[in-house]
Order: C-alpha cells, then sequence, then structure tokens
C-alpha cells in the first residue's frame, strides 16, 4: 500500500479538519474544494458536515485512488451507495452520503471548476502554495474562504503577502504545535480581470 499524506494525525490536518467542521456547520451546503486531498479525509469531512458540493484534488495518482477507495468505505452500510460519475472531470464521483453530496477526486487543477466553491483548503508545502494561489483564489466565489496550512510560522509572512497581492484578505492565523492555518478571505465584489 503506498503512503499517502492525511491520516488525521498531523497538526497540520488537524486544523484544516477543525476549520472545515466549523464553516460546513455555519454555512450548510456550501461547494468545498479539498486542494492536495491525500487521503481524502477533509473532503470526507466537508461531505459529513453537509457540504453540498465536493471535490478533492491531488497531483499523485496513488492519492487520488486511496481517496476514492476510501470514501467508497465510507459507504458500504449506505443505503445510497457509490454515486454515478460527475460530468466534466477526468476523476470520478463516489461516496454519496447521509447529506447527499458525492465527493469527485481527480487530478484537476484548483481552478478547474471556476469561481465554484465558498471553501477552499489546501494542505500543501509553502512551495505548492506559492505556485499555486493565483489558481486557489480562482477558485473562490466572491466571499469565499481559502484555509491554506502545511507550514511553520516562518513561512507566514510571505504567505500572507503572496494571497494578498493575490487579491484576498488575511482573516488569521492558528496554530498546533508550530503549524499554522491561515484563513483569507475573498472579496464580496465579482471577480475582475485585476484579481489572481
Amino acid at each position: 500500500m503506498p503512503t499517502v499524506f492525511g491520516d488525521g494525525s498531523h497538526p497540520t490536518t488537524r486544523l484544516c479538519a477543525k476549520g472545515v467542521d466549523v464553516l460546513c456547520r455555519q454555512r450548510p451546503g456550501i461547494a468545498v474544494l479539498d486542494v492536495g486531498t491525500g487521503t481524502g479525509i477533509l473532503a470526507r469531512v466537508a461531505r459529513a458536515r453537509g457540504a453540498s458540493f465536493v471535490v478533492g484534488t491531488d497531483i499523485d495518482p496513488a492519492a487520488v485512488a486511496f481517496a476514492k477507495a476510501q470514501t467508497e468505505l465510507d459507504n458500504v452500510s449506505s443505503p445510497i451507495g457509490v454515486a454515478a460519475s460527475l460530468a466534466g472531470g477526468r476523476g470520478n464521483a463516489v461516496g454519496e452520503g447521509a447529506s447527499g453530496a458525492c465527493i469527485h477526486f481527480g487530478d484537476e487543477a484548483p481552478d478547474h471548476w471556476g469561481a465554484r466553491f465558498d471553501l477552499v483548503v489546501a494542505n500543501i508545502l509553502e512551495a505548492p502554495l506559492h505556485a499555486l494561489a493565483p489558481a486557489l483564489c480562482r477558485a473562490l466565489l466572491p466571499g469565499g474562504i481559502l484555509l491554506i496550512s502545511g507550514f511553520m510560522w516562518p513561512q507566514v509572512p510571505a504567505l500572507r503577502h503572496t494571497f494578498e497581492t493575490a487579491g484576498l484578505q488575511s482573516d488569521g492565523a492558528f496554530s498546533l504545535d508550530d503549524w499554522v492555518l491561515l484563513r483569507l478571505t475573498a472579496s464580496q465584489a465579482p471577480a475582475t480581470a485585476a484579481r489572481c
């Protein structure tokens, strides 16, 4: 079995899971994108907390396969079973749960779906976060929230600058065992050519 990141024990995964849990409870029925999904745990938390549309993306084919398998296991006892494939993606939708939402897992870029997501979470390393900043911004609806983690306090100023330059507003930083989660929000105004 290949090693896939995101078993729920790492501080960054725990920070992100808490953020996803709280935001999905505060905003029932939101659309959630989990970038660097790994085992799919954050996407599965979003679905369990009532997200209406959930996507998990990863550049590692082993991670995508593992996330799909884990999500299918979630539904062994579910009367709904495995959902039909979503149109327009290279992965497939699996795991329709009690909320009725299925999770689409694939290798698409974060902005593949357009500005569709109320919440985007990216628990990946600092360098990919800098590189993906424009695409992460383009995935957010106006007023949408971006949670990023996978780094420690020394990396916070540069990451905050990258995402604020891309048009997001920093709403706070949270930490656990020296690992950090940044919360950023997209402007309420419709996207313009200058943004991201």
